[in-house]
């Protein structure tokens, strides 16, 4: 149960809408153990960008419903530069903190790390 009545949030089964941000959110990270490249992104899906996953970790609702107090997972590497080396970024959060690491080789996971996918939604949540 959401405690901020402001917030429409509308669940699936494996996905959330997150109307704020715009997108669609798999609930839960898959594919655990695995190193980036060895995973298949779905046509139209794309992994979290490092500020919907900083909005979704700073709002408690969504953290909660997402579970990212607890999560290792690969998000979508923000920094040009990294990007032509071919690093990859993850992100991290237990409930001792939360960091990102964007300087990650794409291959060598570790075996609690996996992908949440997103998408964008094709017309904006109106009110």
């Amino acid at each position: 149960m959401l405690e901020n009545t402001n917030q429409i949030v509308i669940e699936t089964t494996n996905t959330i809408i997150i109307k704020e941000l715009n997108i669609e959110v798999e609930k839960v990270i898959h594919d655990k153990g695995k190193d980036l490249p060895s995973i298949k992104l779905p046509q139209g899906w794309r992994l979290l960008r490092f500020n919907e996953i900083q909005f979704l970790h700073n709002n408690t609702n969504y953290r909660k419903l997402l579970n990212l107090d607890n999560t290792w997972e690969f998000i979508e590497q923000p920094f040009e530069f990294n990007k032509e080396k071919g690093h990859v970024t993850a992100f991290y959060a237990s409930p001792y903190g939360v960091s990102m690491y964007s300087d990650r080789l794409p291959r060598g996971s570790v075996p609690s790390m996996g992908v949440r996918f997103c998408r964008n939604l094709k017309q904006e949540l109106k009110n």
